[in-house]
């Protein structure tokens, strides 16, 4: 198992049982679908939307001033999860090679019941 993770087994335990309040829920999942979309797949035919979806996606993790970095921090913090920890993390996740298999995961946890 990629050292990356860890982080996705944490994120998992914390969702599937079910022993976060719902709201910290909800901003969990919101962290894993932004990592999601930051790390879609280029694809040929992409419309420019998809392109600035991902690229907002990506600026929302690396952004460390400004709104958007306010944004993250505040999510992180509803999430229960250090906002520095996950905006490494993330960044490792977007320039790594393992990003299918971690997207195979995030959509994993995702659909949890």
């Amino acid at each position: 198992m990629p050292k990356e993770s860890t982080f996705l087994v944490e994120m998992e335990y914390l969702i599937e049982t079910k022993k976060s309040a719902p709201e910290q829920i909800l901003f969990l999942t919101v962290i894993l679908q932004a990592l999601l979309d930051a790390t879609k797949p280029k694809e040929s035919r992409e419309s420019r939307e998809s392109e600035l979806a991902r690229g907002c996606a990506q600026a929302w993790f690396v952004a460390s001033v400004g709104v958007t970095a306010d944004d993250f921090r505040t999510v992180c913090d509803l999430a229960g999860v250090d906002s520095e920890y996950t905006r490494a993390f993330a960044y490792k996740i977007i320039k790594s090679k393992e990003v299918e298999y971690v997207r195979k995961r995030i959509n994993t946890v995702l659909s949890f019941n």
